[in-house]
């Protein structure tokens, strides 16, 4: 009987230490297979929300839908996208400030806006009236490696990073009451100005008497005589009609700017290298699409202003004369409206742009 008893617990913990065996060897697969998938993670799939200012029907809000649509016809990005346009997510300041908190994902407007953001005032600098000779220029400073690395300083330093910043935009132009030909006939020229530091601080140098009026003012001070010019690029004197109170333009181009779509900081760190690829890619299409719809829409705009107003010939060249170089170091020493030292960066990559074209 003790023999018997004595076999059973033989068998018994031999049951035990199998079992055990079976599990530690378990136990050990698990892990094993837990390593192999950390350092082969699938792509997250990511539900993202893209946010416009402009109208359903505006060159900007179909390139917004251009790029979701790329992206989300794409089965390798692993990304869906949706869009929002015509401020329904809320203003430009509301886009960019609320972005690292997730009020959207990603942000189609321009590139000037970026400024708006306390770590990324270095790019008010790139507005800065006729420091682009043309918009080559512009884009192959956004394309250098100092742009990169104010790129990347101010992702960091905003939670806002630029996906892509390029597409050529219509230039701030000119029109008034009496024809503008050269440097001289901006003086004692009341002017009607955005609400920017930069571009009265400018006139004001010219000679000029800058207003400040909101655009939902502008066509009744022009036809009153408050002012007797304005600044504004041409798509928005023909949809605002100031052609019927003012009778001369003039192509100054003054003021450039590229079109831009931001991505949250924080969204773009848990991309995969793959998924960043194929949104900047998206995004160059996209800027590109709004880029080619504008021209396409230029051409009817200038042949009607033609027909409603007079066009004059301007001496660009007196104007950037008057303000020189040192304006724009004036506007650098303050520096309230971007770091001390910017403007010296961009006129050096200008003096090397001139020496290699």
């Amino acid at each position: 009987m003790w023999k018997s008893r004595a076999k059973k617990l033989t068998l018994l913990l031999l049951i035990v230490m199998v079992a055990t065996l079976t599990l530690s060897a378990c136990g050990s697969s698990s892990n094993q297979s837990s390593s192999g998938n950390n350092s082969t993670t699938e792509e997250k799939h990511f539900e993202l929300k893209i946010a416009g200012i402009k109208t359903e029907d505006d060159p900007a809000t179909l390139a917004m839908e251009k790029f979701a649509e790329i992206v989300n016809n794409n089965p390798e990005a692993n990304i869906t996208i949706k869009t929002f346009p015509n401020s329904v997510l809320g203003s430009t300041n509301d886009m960019l400030s609320g972005m690292p908190t997730g009020i959207t994902d990603l942000f189609y407007n321009t590139l000037s806006c970026y400024s708006w953001l306390d770590g990324a005032k270095k790019f008010n600098a790139i507005i800065v009236p006729f420091i682009w000779d043309s918009q080559d220029e512009l884009e192959a400073f956004l394309e250098s490696d100092i742009a990169k690395q104010w790129f990347d300083e101010a992702a960091e330093a905003t939670g806002v990073r630029v996906l892509v910043a390029a597409g050529e935009l219509p230039p701030r132009q000119l029109t008034a009451n009496k024809p503008i030909k050269n440097a001289d006939d901006f003086k004692g020229l009341k002017i009607r100005t955005a609400e920017s530091a930069l571009v009265q601080q400018t006139m004001k140098k010219l000679g000029a008497t800058p207003v400040v009026i909101p655009l939902s003012d502008l066509y009744l001070a022009l036809r009153q005589g408050t002012v007797e010019a304005q600044e504004n690029n041409f798509v928005t004197v023909k949809n605002n009609s100031l052609y019927e109170v003012q009778k001369y333009f003039m192509k100054t181009d003054y003021i450039r700017d590229v079109s831009a779509i931001f991505i949250s900081e924080n969204i773009w760190k848990q991309l995969s290298p793959k998924q960043q690829q194929i949104l900047q890619g998206a995004a160059m299409e996209a800027v590109k699409y709004e880029e080619q719809l504008i021209k396409e829409n230029m051409e009817e705009i200038m042949k009607f202003l033609n027909e409603k107003m007079t066009y004059v010939d301007i001496d660009i060249d007196s104007i950037k004369n008057k303000l020189g170089e040192e304006f724009y170091r004036e506007l650098d020493r303050g520096g309230t409206l971007w770091p001390t030292g910017t403007i010296d960066q961009i006129l050096e990559f200008k003096a090397n742009y001139k020496a290699n074209s």
